[in-house]
């Protein structure tokens, strides 16, 4: 994306650094509360954040928003749709696969935020999901 002065924080990236891998309730707890901490350092040091994860609970997000909101003057919440069987086909051919019972429980328990910007991964292609992120950042009054 192309956001100046900016860190792309990922939570499939913090989760590769965990041995082994659980996909449990309490390693998703540190997955996000790293994710949204380095959030945090990047605020201070003068980068806008983007926090790049499922967050498939209210709270999770609500967390992030709750202890990044004193360091932004704004945000934006995108809630990236993907249909379960192209989640499914796309996780296959990925490195470091999502164990595919863990992603049909998040497709089922997922919380579907309020007041996002919503966009259909299997209807538009990256590049035009991009320039509507980029669209929405724009409008906002504090935000070049």
């Amino acid at each position: 994306m192309r956001v100046p002065r900016s860190a792309h924080i990922q939570t499939d990236n913090v989760r590769a650094m965990l041995r082994p891998q659980q996909y449990s309730a309490r390693e998703s707890r540190f997955v996000y509360s790293t994710v949204i901490a380095m959030g945090r350092q990047a605020l201070i040091a003068g980068y806008d954040a983007i926090l790049d994860g499922t967050f498939p609970r209210e709270d999770f997000r609500k967390e992030a928003l709750d202890r990044l909101a004193h360091l932004s003057s704004a945000h934006l919440v995108v809630h990236a749709v993907c249909d379960l069987d192209l989640a499914l086909k796309r996780n296959s051919e990925r490195e470091g696969v999502v164990p595919k019972e863990r992603l049909i429980r998040i497709s089922r328990r997922f919380e579907v935020p309020q007041d996002a910007v919503v966009i259909d991964t299997g209807m538009v292609r990256p590049e035009a999901a991009t320039e509507t992120v980029l669209a929405k950042l724009k409008q906002r009054d504090s935000w070049p």
